[in-house]
């Protein structure tokens, strides 16, 4: 069980996300293989991020990876990264770092993020001002 302190935490930091215009909420989703332990639960694995339009960086990161250990990998690998930078480098980081059965599904749902993430184009930007 995670101490109070560190609920408190998170909690402040999504609320600085949420107060945060700019901020757009992304995900994608991958089918994942049927020898892990959460296909029978969940047959897919999502991702999603959340991205600071002013300079496209991931400013959250969370996975339906089934350890908490997983997931918390996956953050210090996305979060604080760019999404416009280097898409590539990025997805490669996590095919390089993730070697967990799970690993194709996870960068498969990470570049469908980027995709989606791409196509918003400017209609999702804040209005003048607000950037």
């Amino acid at each position: 069980m995670p101490a109070i302190e560190e609920v408190t935490h998170v909690h402040d930091r999504m609320q600085q996300v949420f107060r945060n215009p700019r901020v757009v909420l992304i995900s994608g989703y991958a089918r994942l293989p049927d020898s892990v332990a959460s296909h029978s639960q969940y047959q897919r694995l999502g991702v999603v991020l959340a991205v600071d339009r002013a300079d496209g960086r991931i400013v959250a990161a969370d996975t339906t990876l089934l350890t908490d250990l997983a997931r918390d990998f996956f953050r210090a690998l996305v979060e604080g990264s760019s999404v416009t930078a280097d898409p590539a480098e990025l997805v490669g980081r996590v095919q390089t770092r993730y070697a967990g059965q799970s690993g194709a599904a996870l960068t498969t749902a990470l570049r469908r993020c980027l995709e989606s993430y791409h196509q918003l184009g400017d209609d999702h930007r804040p209005p003048n001002g607000e950037e």
